[in-house]
């Protein structure tokens, strides 16, 4: 009977830090989710001015008069002529755009995607660090579930 009763006080004290291990990995979970998400994004934009980069080294071996294929969204295109090479629209940020020459368009573009790499860096690393937290709570949720099937079985 005391075995019995040690058994049960020994679960009961562990059941408050059992569900607060299971909060803490949930929370740690739907940030991951969080972040993962956010990475997409960031990857997504450094593609984007990567692809961006590369289209302004080739405008600048063409001249005013010359036909592109121009993308317009849902795979289509249209035939248009190139009435400048030497003005480049870059949006800022803020709804607020610069006329910019290629070359300083090129500089632009490529600070931005440097700043978004570092950016990747930075939330690879937190999301390993939470992978890492998650895991060890997920070790110590382990070792209360079978200490306390472990008492149980000794109660019997």
């Amino acid at each position: 009977m005391e075995e019995r009763e040690k058994g049960v006080t020994e679960l009961d004290r562990g059941q408050p830090e059992v569900q607060s291990l299971l909060l803490r990995l949930r929370q740690y979970q739907a940030q991951g989710e969080a972040t993962s998400q956010e990475l997409v994004f960031v990857r997504q934009a450094i593609g984007e001015h990567e692809k961006a980069i590369e289209t302004l080294k080739q405008l600048k071996k063409m001249k005013a008069g010359d036909e592109l294929i121009v993308p317009i969204g849902a795979n289509s295109s249209v035939y248009v002529t190139l009435s400048t090479t030497d003005k480049i629209i870059v949006r800022l940020g803020g709804g607020v755009s610069a006329e910019k020459d290629p070359d300083s368009s090129i500089q632009y573009l490529t600070e931005k995607r440097a700043e978004l790499e570092n950016s990747q860096r930075e939330m690879t690393g937190i999301l390993q660090k939470m992978e890492q937290e998650a895991q060890k709570l997920q070790t110590r949720l382990q070792e209360l579930t079978s200490a306390a099937g472990t008492g149980r079985q000794s109660q019997t």
